[in-house]
């Protein structure tokens, strides 16, 4: 069986247009202050561990 050889060239181009598209987004956290964005990353860490990870212990 042959294994391909990655296209770095293709990649490349893929990961520009990832970029390209996470540059045309605003950000989640535009017009909040620090305050809350911390907030919202602490609801957000908190929901993560009560879906995924409280489950396995």
């Amino acid at each position: 069986m042959k294994t391909k050889k990655p296209d770095s060239k293709r990649a490349k181009k893929h990961l520009e247009k990832i970029y390209q598209l996470m540059s045309q987004r605003k950000s989640p956290f535009e017009g909040m202050s620090e305050e809350e964005i911390i907030k919202k990353l602490r609801k957000t860490r908190e929901e993560i561990w009560e879906e995924k990870l409280a489950p396995r212990s």
